[in-house]
């Protein structure tokens, strides 16, 4: 194991700087073992070597996968404006045609208004018009054309009338698309400055994690001249760079969760037949003892958080290894992924109202991104992958990305195949 490795160099190392004291009073140093000592150091050194370069990678794939939804989001953007442009323009041409018949339809009135006008201040005009008449067929036929006229002139008006509400319909209509374009527009913005904030994270991360290999790979070179005192110095140091590749390591885990979430709307998820009743999760593993709770921790190997300098996000729950691990709760798997320090193997399952639980250190994880899960479902076996000491599962709940004790999500007391 790592830490076993890193605890043993570090005994070796007091016991060494012991002897050291004596070497001052005319007893040298064992070459051998101080060789040996080195070489251990060396050897540690390595492993911290591989697990940050790791999280490097992980960084620069978020990195990677954050510039690809960009580039999306703004051609998205872009054809979001371009029908926004588009129904501007069919918007003004349909204010125009409706101006042109308001227009006519105003004129059409005004003509009627005129013509019964005429006919109410000069009935006797229309009198000797039908007077005139040559005969009672005459008679009839001019009686026909003005009632035919006045017809046209209804039906006309109507239409009109008609016409002008069709347009005000597809006018306001593309209104509606108007607006519901500009609501999209403006989301998609607002997911663009959010994967902006988090590039700009991300990039001070691997900024802090490229310093870290630098030291590292600095040490490397020089350790060979070392003495055994300095290689002390440097175990102490590599626990504070093994803080902080770990903390990377987790970091670049939730990175990627958030960017699962600017691509995928979870919402609400229907609760499974065979769900709890009563209680949001069950325990990941019914028989498992709790070998480390959440919260502050004297662990040095455990990332900083809170204001605390250790703390454990999570809680490590140990059944023999190859167990089952599962699903605590509906939801879908936003995340399986591995890392050679940090979580190991994982899952990530986000739930509806914004939670999401992590299962890591398994020894294989048997669900893939975006597969929708039960509770109770096995998701994975349990393992030693990672930042791991022995066989046990983390189970990490997260709100809103902040871990949070799970202990109250679940049925109380010690874990248990309680589902009621």
């Amino acid at each position: 194991m790592k830490r076993s490795l890193l605890v043993a160099a570090v005994m070796a190392l007091f016991v060494l700087a012991a002897s050291g004291n004596t070497a001052t009073a005319g007893n040298p140093i064992d070459p051998q073992q101080q060789k040996t000592l080195i070489d251990q150091v060396r050897a540690q050194l390595g492993s911290h070597l591989a697990d940050a370069l790791a999280a490097q990678q992980q960084l620069l794939k978020s990195l990677a996968d954050n510039a690809a939804q960009q580039a999306d989001v703004r051609s998205k953007i872009s054809d979001t404006q371009a029908k926004i442009d588009e129904l501007d323009a069919e918007i003004l041409d349909a204010q125009q045609r409706e101006a042109a018949l308001a227009i006519r339809i105003d004129t059409e009135r005004q003509q009627l208004r005129q013509l019964a006008r005429a006919i109410y201040v000069a009935p006797g005009s229309v009198l000797v018009l039908l007077a005139e008449s040559q005969s009672l067929g005459d008679l009839l036929t001019r009686i026909s054309d003005l009632n035919v006229a006045g017809g046209r002139a209804s039906d006309l008006k109507a239409s009109l009338d008609q016409n002008l509400a069709d347009l005000q319909k597809e006018r306001e209509k593309e209104q509606a698309a108007r607006d519901e374009q500009v609501v999209q527009r403006d989301k998609l913005n607002s997911e663009l400055t959010q994967l902006q904030a988090l590039r700009t994270q991300e990039q001070k991360s691997l900024a802090q994690l490229q310093e870290k290999i630098a030291e590292t790979q600095y040490e490397l070179r020089l350790l060979s001249k070392q003495s055994a005192q300095l290689a002390q110095e440097i175990t102490d140091m590599l626990e504070q760079q093994q803080d902080a590749i770990i903390a990377a390591a987790m970091q670049a885990v939730w990175t990627q969760v958030q960017l699962w979430y600017q691509s995928n709307n979870v919402g609400q998820i229907p609760t499974s037949a065979g769900h709890s009743t009563k209680y949001r999760f069950i325990w990941p593993e019914p028989h498992a003892t709790i070998s480390q709770p959440f919260g502050p921790s004297t662990f040095w190997f455990e990332p900083a958080y809170g204001g605390y300098p250790h703390f454990h996000t999570g809680i490590d729950l140990v059944e023999p290894y190859g167990s089952p691990v599962y699903a605590a709760d509906d939801g879908i798997v936003a995340l399986v992924g591995n890392s050679s320090g940090g979580y190991g193997n994982y899952v990530v399952i986000a739930h509806s109202g914004g939670l999401d639980t992590l299962y890591g250190h398994l020894a294989a994880a048997l669900v893939k991104v975006g597969q929708k899960v039960v509770q109770g479902q096995t998701i994975g076996v349990e393992g030693s992958t990672g930042n791991s000491t022995g066989p046990h599962v983390h189970f990490e709940l997260r709100i809103n990305q902040v871990p949070v004790n799970p202990t109250p999500y679940l049925p109380p007391g010690a874990p248990s195949p309680y589902k009621s």
